[in-house]
């Protein structure tokens, strides 16, 4: 089984600590050239979908499990479980509400994420930088107003962000997953603007 030093976490790296995977969500270093480093990281347990701050010594060797990459094609949520096409085998593969977590606000219906899987069984998907959602609710658009100006909008999946207050229902926005904020504007041709 393949370890590494701390000193090479990636963002999105999957760490087998205890047994189980987990995902790093974040990172940061502490410590001084006359102190020892230590990394933080925020990790995200891969099969309950509750996350746990860890601090490693930056000798400590750790297991990485060896994932596959694979799409996979949402399909519909019913209840507790969220179900995905395999876009090789189109076989339907589930994962639990707590294992997608917050991240639901970000799944639309016959979109195509990256998964990961460990042993042939899913894991885990991973979001895109950015998706682009339609407007269902907002204040009626102000033209002219400043782009320093913002209103309150709720959009398809239900998340609810700050845009511009020239932007009205229908339009389609870009929003970073990250930090769940507009990005920009998407035409209707698709083109950024």
């Amino acid at each position: 089984m393949q370890s590494v030093l701390p000193s090479e976490f990636k963002k999105g790296m999957v760490l087998l600590l205890d047994g189980a995977p987990h995902v790093i969500e974040e990172l940061h270093v502490t410590g001084t050239a006359q102190t020892k480093h230590k990394i933080h990281a925020r990790l995200r347990h891969l099969r309950s979908g509750r996350f746990l701050e860890r601090t490693f010594t930056d000798t400590e060797r750790v297991p990485v499990a060896e994932v596959q990459h694979r799409t996979v094609q949402y399909s519909y949520a019913q209840g507790e479980e969220y179900v995905f096409l395999d876009a090789e085998t189109f076989e339907e593969l589930v994962l639990r509400a707590e294992q997608v977590g917050d991240r639901k606000v970000f799944l639309k219906e016959n979109e195509e994420y990256k998964a990961l899987f460990l042993d042939g069984r899913l894991l885990d998907i991973v979001l895109p930088p950015q998706v682009t959602l339609t407007i269902t609710e907002t204040a009626p658009p102000i033209r002219g107003g400043s782009d320093a100006t913002w209103k309150p909008a709720v959009l398809e999946t239900g998340l609810e962000i700050m845009v511009p207050l020239f932007l009205d229902k229908g339009e389609r926005v870009r929003v970073d997953t990250a930090t769940r904020k507009y990005v920009g504007k998407e035409s209707d041709r698709g083109d950024k603007k």
